[in-house]
């Protein structure tokens, strides 16, 4: 995985997203169920069962604001809000306090809020704009070329819901809010047997 080094395809990216206002709200495209190796198996013993319209979490490593690796496997067993952001990205700044709020309202229940933040700066430059907002939720780092390549990004803030077994279960281009993201995550909790 590439990091901090902007290619043609994605400087070209980068500024059609600029140029769209980084994005509008709704969902993105769902993409096919693919499948993937070891999610997991069933009670019996029995491979589980794909949920409808998933896909499987990316398995890349992505670089931490503290300069370790660190992939989403790591969150597995939480439900993970994965919010694709950038400084640069006034929607994703009007966000950032629904984010800050929605790591506080689920501290205590296993949801990890997690920031990717792309093309956004050295870390230190990073972690200065986040304290700003009060945000203390993680917050990893890539380029352009791998939200596009991983994440299929179309605009941004972009984010990506992970239930607990590490199946991609929404995709949410625009700003959103804790309601908005709430029940998407109760229900998941819910499924995966949670007490709230």
């Amino acid at each position: 995985m590439k990091f901090g080094v902007l290619t043609r395809r994605g400087a070209a990216a980068f500024a059609a997203l600029i140029g769209f206002g980084c994005g509008t709200a709704g969902d993105a495209p769902d993409a096919a169920a693919e499948a993937a190796p070891d999610r997991g198996a069933a009670a019996n013993g029995a491979p589980a069962e794909i949920p409808s319209g998933a896909k499987p979490a990316p398995g890349e490593s992505f670089r931490t604001l503290e300069g370790a690796e660190a992939t989403l496997e790591d969150l597995r067993g939480n439900v993970v809000v994965a919010n694709l952001w950038g400084t640069w990205c006034l929607p994703c700044r009007e966000e950032l306090p629904e984010l800050v709020e929605l790591a506080r309202v689920y501290a205590d229940r296993p949801v990890a809020v997690l920031g990717l933040a792309v093309e956004s700066g050295s870390p230190e430059e990073i972690r200065d704009f986040l304290a700003d907002f009060g945000a203390g939720y993680p917050n990893w780092i890539l380029g352009m070329d791998d939200a596009v390549a991983t994440f299929a990004a179309v605009g941004f803030p972009t984010t990506v819901i992970v239930d607990p077994e590490g199946w991609i279960r929404k995709e949410l281009l625009g700003p959103q809010t804790v309601a908005s993201l709430s029940g998407e995550i109760d229900a998941l909790l819910l499924g995966a047997g949670s007490v709230r």
